[in-house]
């Protein structure tokens, strides 16, 4: 027998013994046990470790005082259903999505050039050179409120007393958004003298 029948033949085998695994495991897991089941077990299952005690109660980690806290705000969780296994939950939000999912925001479709501006050179070299300039329009609008926002950060950082490394950080990056803002408006003008 060739080495890729016997490769295929043993990786469906691993295959199913995974699936009947875990098929005995769900149902031993939802079977409760016989009454010889529970002395037997507990004889031969060892102490568990200090490590894998159960967790202090929520009230004995609540704060003392009722101004004191960490600063987090508690979000309720939704309850888990143990009876199943989870690949189970997980497959029906693959299929049908989740609600606690943010919603996806579709961006417009790629423009492609049409066959006979691709064929011509000089028209395929002025799409291209609208879509750049179209690209950096984008960018000089989006900068503009960007570079705003930064700047109240940075005087707003100065106020508050924050390291000089961060202010800095922030100075970078408006510099950088500022030199890429000249750049764009310099493709914008070259695009306006053509």
């Amino acid at each position: 027998m060739k080495r890729g029948p016997r490769i295929a033949i043993a990786v469906a085998a691993a295959g199913a013994a995974a699936i009947a695994a875990q098929w005995h495991f769900a149902i031993s897991r939802e079977a409760p046990p016989a009454a010889g089941e529970t002395a037997m077990a507990s004889r031969t299952q060892p102490a568990p470790l200090p490590a894998q005690q159960p967790a202090a109660p929520a009230a004995a980690l609540a704060p003392v005082a009722a101004g004191e806290g960490d600063g987090l705000r508690r979000v309720p969780l939704p309850p888990v259903d143990a009876r199943s296994p989870a690949w189970i939950s997980m497959a029906q939000a693959r299929q049908s999505g989740d609600e606690r999912a943010p919603p996806l925001e579709r961006s417009a479709p790629a423009e492609h050039p049409a066959a006979s501006v691709l064929a011509d050179h000089d028209a395929y070299a002025a799409s291209q050179l609208a879509q750049k300039q179209r690209l950096a329009a984008a960018y000089v609008q989006a900068a503009g409120p960007e570079l705003a926002n930064l700047q109240a950060d940075l005087e707003r950082g100065r106020e508050a007393g924050v390291p000089p490394e961060e202010l800095a950080r922030v100075a970078e990056k408006i510099r950088r958004i500022e030199q890429q803002r000249k750049a764009a408006d310099a493709l914008l003008a070259k695009g306006k003298e053509q």
